[in-house]
């Protein structure tokens, strides 16, 4: 049985889910709207706009840790697109079935996100994490610069501010096409969120 969520609050208990979720919520807006105690999922839905209702469907266990996604959990989402509730859904666990990951693979636009599967581009890394980077600093500074020059988290030639170089340190890894790395960049601004939360 999963604990209840506070205000619809959830914190996942896998920090692979936990990254993924959190940049697909920066990308695209999901929020946490349901935990569904009989598929053992937690719910995220965004308005896309033209692209209609969006549902990202994760996987848990009782204590949120990552979970496995059977035929269940394919066939309830399933019938939630075809009944009009969502355009498009996502599933996202730690493991597959091979029945589960058949069908999913069958459905236009039922996708699937597991360790190893995930495929961002560098643009929507760097989109994710300058999104971060703008709540922080609003957050920290009260406003978000709108040039290097005038952040005042790097002055004559050092870093005062762990939000700066991270941001710049994305920049590089980028630039050299490390994506892996601009994954931990934005696993560290959420971090440092969560930090500046508590």
């Amino acid at each position: 049985m999963l604990a209840p969520c506070r205000e619809m609050e959830v914190e996942l208990r896998s920090s692979w889910q936990d990254i993924q979720v959190e940049l697909l919520k920066s990308l695209h807006g999901f929020e946490v709207t349901d935990v569904n105690e009989e598929l053992g999922s937690v719910d995220y839905v965004a308005e896309a706009g033209d692209e209609g209702r969006r549902l990202l469907r994760v996987m848990v266990d009782g204590q949120f840790k990552a979970g496995t996604a059977g035929m269940k959990a394919v066939e309830r989402t399933l019938e939630d697109l075809e009944g009009g509730a969502y355009d498009e859904a996502i599933l996202m666990a730690e493991g597959f079935t091979s029945a589960s990951k058949v069908a999913v693979m069958k459905e236009e636009n039922l996708g699937y996100i597991s360790p190893g599967s995930e495929h961002y581009s560098i643009t929507e890394l760097l989109e994710g994490i300058e999104r971060q980077t703008q709540r922080l600093c609003e957050v920290k500074c009260g406003d978000f610069p709108t040039s290097a020059d005038e952040c005042k988290g790097y002055v004559d030639g050092r870093y005062t501010c762990l939000v700066r170089l991270v941001s710049d340190d994305a920049d590089f890894h980028a630039e050299m096409g490390w994506l892996h790395l601009l994954m931990k960049d934005f696993d560290k601004l959420v971090n440092l969120q969560r930090d500046l939360k508590t």
